[in-house]
């Protein structure tokens, strides 16, 4: 018995000296210390704390808790799930936060308070949660029932959608900007790589069917409108092959029903105007189809005036010669030429400075200071219309000749005119010609003394105005 007195005192007494209460130690080291009596081996006696062990009931009737108090619930065969108890629905450990008993690491449903499924929180640093082969799922029925910043990401767990920059997504993936970048309000990079292409797929995985699309839809009129007014994509041409020749290009727009189609492009590149079906590179169909406004003349050098043929099709303007519509340039004697062809002999020419007043043919140059002119190959009608003065005394025959293109002085074209001997007279003619000109043939404008006629002394006047000369592009 006197050593039971001895441990009693000892209980009794420790705390007074100490402060510190030990169980198996002397040295406690906390307020309470516990030590195992055996903190190795294969000892088969019992170590740890005895909770107080209680039925809901007796947690329920409980009056005058300390804060913090820890019990063990071993039944809620007893007692209800109400007041002290509302968070007491199965066998476990609890504690007394102040208000009712909250479960301790609970192993169900239920939570304890404190914690984000009860309360809300703040984060005071940076947290990295490392899933590993784990999933982290979220369920739930709200229509907001995830979300980051408000509006800035939402998932409606209700109708399963997604919006980015608004808390209630209209569509599966609802996209709302509210200011602009660089001109952009949204934007997709690609990845650095080897690959120069960059592409944003949009596939209907329908079955196939012809007719079936996949368009992107552009509209103007707010949120509010039912549907795209405009629709660009790809629309199934038949149902059968996979490999993109039964794909083609649609544009199409609405103004309340079906799309309209407007355009069509074929994978062979053929483009449909009014039809869904081009058999050429372009195709248009319709009552009135074409109108061209402000067309201008173009390069002649690269002859890109366009023209259509008596068959409907399209031509260069240098592939006229089929047609055989004549192309006109015409060139006139703006000044007086005084004594032309002074004293000159038979065989004799002079150059006429002539001036360009229009040019129609594509291709051909004039060079002003020589009087050349240069040709693009084809078949050509040329004119020489002159009106002259002579003085001479006695002279009452003129003959003249010009050395057209590809003649030499053995095929010259002549002229001849007769006027009242002595004394002033008036006499003119008209040179034609026709032939077939190479590419880049130059010939000059002159006018020679023929090997008849009888005129000598002073020359002539060749007027201005009534001299001219014309060049018709008949052909190729």
């Amino acid at each position: 018995m006197k050593k039971n007195y001895l441990s009693i005192f000892a209980l009794i007494t420790s705390p007074l000296l100490y402060s510190q209460v030990g169980i198996n130690t002397a040295n406690p080291k906390t307020t309470l210390d516990i030590t195992a009596k055996s903190a190795t081996g294969t000892s088969s006696s019992a170590e740890g704390i005895l909770i107080p062990r209680v039925d809901r009931e007796r947690a329920q009737s409980m009056t005058n808790i300390e804060t913090s108090t820890l019990i063990y619930v071993n039944s809620i065969a007893t007692g209800t799930q109400t007041g002290l108890t509302v968070n007491v629905d199965d066998v476990g450990y609890y504690y007394y936060n102040g208000t009712n008993w909250a479960k301790l690491n609970p192993s169900t449903a239920t939570v304890p308070d404190n914690n984000i499924y009860n309360s809300d929180g703040t984060l005071t640093t940076n947290r990295i949660v490392t899933q590993g082969a784990h999933t982290l799922a979220f369920t739930g029925t709200a229509v907001n029932a995830f979300s980051v910043d408000g509006n800035t990401f939402s998932v409606s767990a209700a109708d399963d959608k997604v919006g980015i920059g608004t808390a209630s997504p209209s569509n599966k993936l609802h996209v709302v900007a509210s200011t602009a970048s660089a001109g952009k309000f949204n934007l997709f990079d690609a990845p650095e790589g080897t690959l120069d292409n960059v592409i944003t797929g949009f596939r209907n995985t329908s079955s196939l069917a012809t007719g079936n699309r996949s368009l992107i839809g552009f509209a103007n009129n707010g949120p509010t409108a039912g549907g795209a007014n405009w629709g660009i994509g790809s629309i199934r041409s038949g149902a059968t092959l996979t490999n993109g020749n039964e794909e083609d290009f649609f544009v199409g727009n609405s103004t309340g029903g079906n799309y309209v189609e407007r355009i069509r492009i074929k994978p062979d590149g053929s483009v449909g105007i009014g039809t869904s079906t081009p058999t050429n590179k372009l195709h248009i169909t319709g009552t009135n189809p074409v109108r061209m406004e402000g067309i201008t003349m173009g390069n002649s050098a690269t002859d890109d005036i366009m023209v259509l043929d008596n068959t409907g099709i399209i031509k260069k303007i240098g592939s006229l010669g089929s047609l055989s519509i004549p192309t006109p340039t015409i060139f006139r004697l703006e000044t007086l030429q005084t004594n032309f062809l002074s004293s000159a002999g038979a065989g004799v020419s002079q150059t006429i400075p002539m001036t360009l007043i229009k040019n129609a043919i594509p291709g051909l140059s004039y060079n002003q200071a020589t009087s050349t002119i240069t040709f693009p190959a084809g078949t050509y009608q040329i004119t020489f219309v002159y009106e002259a003065t002579h003085d001479a005394a006695n002279c009452n025959i003129s003959s003249y000749f010009i050395d057209f293109p590809l003649n030499s002085t053995s095929t010259r074209i002549h002229n001849t005119a007769s006027h009242a001997i002595g004394g002033s007279s008036n006499h003119g003619g008209t040179i034609t010609y026709a032939t077939t000109i190479p590419a880049n043939k130059t010939w000059q404008i002159y006018l020679g003394r023929g090997q008849s006629g009888n005129c000598s002394g002073p020359g002539m006047e060749l007027r201005n105005l009534s001299t001219q000369l014309l060049i018709f592009r008949l052909g190729n």
